[in-house]
């Protein structure tokens, strides 16, 4: 039973782990998709196969990839298709791909496996990347619909013992040529405001991932900003981005509505609202709002995880022009008795950093 010792000995056992994620955080700042070189969007295409279990709030992501797959400006650029084994010219995505638990909520089952009692949505994903015939998949993501009352302990404890198993270096037999990257993520608002039932178990798992250097995508803070960096949370921030301008207890705006009334000319209003031959969003779950203005928020979250995918390609925006297909001999032809110092300092399951 070792997760009901986790809150005591989680820090010394994740610093004897020998494995952690490259990690990074997807919120309100990764929602401009001209900051992603194209070539990243087709290294995402190319090499990601994903698996992703969410319900309705989860289904958000979704809705808004359709969006920009389908705005004709766009052309094929955010191509993708339900499955986890497409071509190189459509993003590999298998919408609901794990079978059993729908979503961390429901999941949220202490399961023993083996002795380690680990949430119930990580068995059903032990079980599924076990399986040979998913050895392709090398991205798993999981959504929360109401994170309020759930366990947060046991989820960071399941996300780093899957990681333990499955990432580079992980323990598992499928490690070494199939390894996997983990995306952590938070939930929607709740409208209580700051430390409230979602924010509190929000604030644990960025202070987690900020200090164990993982992956996060941030659904809870691309709802708390909208795209001129306004903060909304502490004015009781619906999840359909409602809230109370006049700090009287009721909310009564909507900063969708009122972004979209600012720039009604910009690329967010025709994603949102149609331009022409495209006829906007699709029904945004929990979100439609007022006019169908607050589908900004599928189109938002839309944006944000094709940055989250670029990023798992391998994009990094800290780094000038970085190449998704570096010159694998940088020097062909070295001088006779030269030591390539390539060779010399990297063994065969070194990785090497640019």
């Amino acid at each position: 039973m070792k997760y009901v010792i986790f809150s005591t000995l989680v820090f010394i056992l994740l610093q004897g782990s020998a494995v952690f994620a490259a990690g990074f955080t997807v919120d309100h700042n990764s929602t401009n998709l001209s900051q992603i070189p194209e070539e990243w969007i087709t290294k995402a295409k190319q090499d990601l196969h994903i698996a992703y279990n969410h319900t309705s709030h989860g289904s958000q992501l979704i809705t808004g990839m359709n969006a920009l797959e389908n705005f004709l400006d766009f052309g094929s650029k955010y191509a993708w298709l339900n499955s986890s084994t497409g071509d190189s010219s459509n993003l590999s995505l298998h919408d609901r791909g794990i079978p059993g638990i729908a979503d961390l909520s429901q999941g949220d089952i202490p399961f023993d496996h083996n002795g380690t009692i680990i949430a119930r949505w990580a068995e059903d994903t032990y079980n599924f990347l076990d399986n040979s015939d998913n050895n392709h998949i090398n991205v798993i993501l999981w959504s929360w619909c109401n994170i309020g009352g759930h366990d947060i302990d046991l989820y960071l404890f399941s996300m780093q013992w899957l990681i333990d198993q499955f990432s580079t270096g992980g323990g598992h037999a499928r490690a070494a040529a199939h390894p996997v990257q983990f995306v952590y993520i938070t939930g929607h608002a709740n409208g209580g405001g700051e430390n409230d039932s979602s924010d509190t178990p929000n604030k644990q798992i960025r202070a987690y991932c900020s200090n164990y250097d993982c992956i996060l995508f941030d659904f809870s803070d691309l709802e708390n900003y909208d795209p001129d960096h306004n903060y909304f949370l502490d004015k009781l921030l619906q999840d359909d981005l409602d809230y109370d301008s006049d700090s009287s207890g009721s909310v009564d705006s909507n900063w969708a509505s009122e972004y979209l009334l600012r720039y009604p000319d910009g690329e967010l209003y025709k994603l949102t609202k149609g331009d022409g031959l495209y006829t906007g969003a699709g029904s945004c779950a929990h979100s439609d709002g007022p006019n169908n203005d607050a589908r900004l928020n599928c189109v938002l979250k839309g944006r944000a995880v094709w940055y989250l995918f670029a990023r798992l390609a391998g994009w990094n925006p800290n780094v000038s022009d970085p190449d998704p297909d570096p010159d694998p001999d940088p020097d062909p032809d070295p001088d006779p008795g030269e030591p390539n110092s390539t060779a010399a300092l990297v063994g065969p399951n070194s990785i090497l950093l640019l």
